[in-house]
């Protein structure tokens, strides 16, 4: 007697709206991701993408689209996952032009690849590039000869 695929294979009913709010109520109450999949008995790459959305488009974002009307439904999960890449990258060339936050730390605030964002600002951004130099050389030109300040601009990172 074969066993049918479909009685072996056990699934997990999709995660619901009020699972995922529960996960920000913990990001916002200080949890770190990690803590928080193991006391929702989550995956954490679950958790984590879930936490990037809430972060660039609100709690909204995390809602099942499929369960709402077509005329209420946004222009697709695509469309809004594109959005929320585009607002993340804009919100991180904008601190990485106006402040001297480390490359790596403005990568991981905003969830985004550090490798791709430098690629990205050096190709495409050469003109963020400058101004993140010119802010590097105020500062290095105001301290004493001799003094490291510990600061670098990407052209030394």
């Amino acid at each position: 007697m074969p066993i049918e695929l479909a009685q072996t294979k056990k699934r997990r009913p999709a995660h619901s709206f009020a699972e995922k709010k529960r996960v920000v109520e913990l990001y916002e109450s200080g949890l770190g991701s990690k803590r928080i999949a193991r006391v929702m008995s989550l995956d954490d790459s679950m958790v984590r993408l879930w936490l990037r959305r809430y972060r660039a488009e609100g709690l909204e974002s995390l809602r099942p689209y499929w369960r709402v009307s077509s005329a209420d439904k946004p222009q697709g999960i695509r469309t809004v996952r594109r959005v929320s890449k585009d607002r993340l990258f804009s919100s991180a060339f904008e601190v990485y032009a106006t402040t001297r936050e480390p490359v790596s730390s403005i990568t991981r605030r905003f969830g985004l690849n550090y490798n791709n964002f430098v690629y990205h600002v050096r190709r495409f951004h050469p003109e963020l590039v400058a101004m993140r130099n010119r802010l590097f050389q105020s500062v290095t030109e105001s301290a004493a000869p001799g003094t490291g300040n510990g600061l670098k601009s990407v052209n030394e990172e």
